[in-house]
């Protein structure tokens, strides 16, 4: 299960990453504006996230990707397309959220366990690389630059794998090929995720 480090860490990664979304999805807003809670609006994000893994293995990843935008929208506390005179969503905020990572990181995991598979660090790996380009695609439509949404739908993931023990491995370091070889050399594969599960 994730210790409260690990929550926590990842919960101001998210943050971070989630509010840099801001100037794009309410123009004129600056970063960290309204009281900007970095636990709590990680926590929301990585629930998003967490929640996409789950939505992955029941098949309700297309439900899941309809709702995202607006979910990002209620982590940062801005209006939702719709909800106008609807209550505000109620988030947990300091330990209240970080708990409540904790415990939706938990039952996936259980899930996975249910499944008796030995390549289970594997599965994950490859769920949350299916999330990760379902979130970038998500930011995208929602009038985040291209560039921006990859960057931070990575972050997202990063955040995410680490409450399983799961980091991206680090590039591989670029050696020029010889001259006569360089038009027939391909491009570098992207990077893949490490596997260091906590089960």
């Amino acid at each position: 299960m994730p210790t409260d480090h690990a929550c926590q860490s990842a919960a101001e990664s998210a943050a971070q990453a989630l509010d840099s979304l801001r100037p794009f999805l309410q123009p004129g807003s600056p970063r960290g504006a309204d009281g900007f809670d970095d636990w709590a609006t990680g926590a929301a994000a990585l629930l998003v996230v967490l929640a996409g893994l789950q939505a992955d293995r029941s098949g309700e990843l297309t439900l899941w990707h309809a709702r995202m935008g607006d979910q990002f929208h209620e982590a940062l506390g801005l209006p939702v397309a719709g909800a106008e005179g609807l209550r505000p969503v109620l988030r947990s905020r300091g330990w209240d959220a970080l708990a409540a990572v904790q415990h939706k990181a938990r039952e996936l995991l259980t899930d996975l366990a249910g499944d008796g598979r030995p390549d289970r660090p594997v599965e994950l790996s490859r769920q949350l690389d299916l999330v990760e380009d379902a979130c970038a695609g998500a930011l995208r439509r929602m009038a985040v630059p291209p560039e921006a949404a990859v960057r931070c739908a990575a972050a997202f993931a990063e955040a995410t794998g680490s409450l399983f023990g799961l980091h991206p491995a680090p590039p591989p370091r670029y050696t020029p090929p010889p001259p006569a070889a360089a038009q027939a050399t391909a491009s570098p594969l992207p990077p893949d995720w490490t596997t260091c599960i906590l089960f």
